[in-house]
């Protein structure tokens, strides 16, 4: 492993670093999101029942202990359940804005590795094999008949980065998709639970 990161050049380093990060980033994601509330039929049921029956503070604190978008939503209507449909629709809706913010945290850097990971494995590639071109440029003008064959395997060790960086790349689209997927999910459950509601209390 050390000696493919150092065939790979100085561009290694920051690859090597944005890989920390990618990894980082999709563990903390993978152990926060696991954590959500999912919804699901028998979840809004059981929600319309106990609002229904007026158990406002049995949903509340059953809501409590609950994370993400669904379970917000939730608890805003478990707690201004008692007010206008018109005060409940617009703690509903922003329930649901202020769950959005930490479900996207840190996902940036994915999609920034996506996009800057093979661009740096590039650059390390074509710097790599321009310090390649150069020293045969150097034998062959002090020596014209002097055997370039090595050029291929200094060729072969300049793609180390790119290869890296592509590496990155496909994890970090990978996981990001993959989580964007599950949140949008979340938030279409959190949508259709708010409507039902609205619709009960009206």
């Amino acid at each position: 492993m050390s000696q493919l990161f150092n065939q790979g050049g100085i561009v290694m380093i920051p690859l090597l670093i944005g890989s920390i990060l990618t990894v980082a980033v999709i563990l903390e994601r993978l152990y926060r999101l696991s954590g959500m509330q999912r919804g699901g039929q028998a979840f809004r049921t059981r929600l319309r029942d106990l609002l229904r029956d007026g158990k406002l503070a049995e949903a509340r604190e059953w809501l409590r202990g609950q994370k993400g978008p669904v379970a917000e939503v939730g608890l805003a209507a478990a707690e201004h359940w008692d007010r206008s449909p018109e005060v409940l629709e617009a703690a509903l809706a922003v329930a649901a804005r202020r769950s959005l913010p930490p479900l996207e945290r840190y996902l940036p850097v994915l999609e920034t590795a996506v996009t800057a990971a093979p661009l740096v494995g590039l650059l390390g590639t074509i710097t790599g094999m321009m310090g390649v071109f150069r020293v045969v440029a150097q034998r062959l003008a002090h020596d014209p008949g002097a055997d370039t064959g090595h050029i291929t395997a200094g060729i072969g060790e300049a793609l180390v980065a790119t290869a890296f960086g592509i590496v990155i790349a496909v994890v970090a689209i990978l996981f990001f998709n993959g989580f964007r997927s599950f949140i949008d999910g979340l938030l279409d459950e959190a949508e259709l639970l708010a409507a039902e509601l609205v619709v009960l209390r009206a």
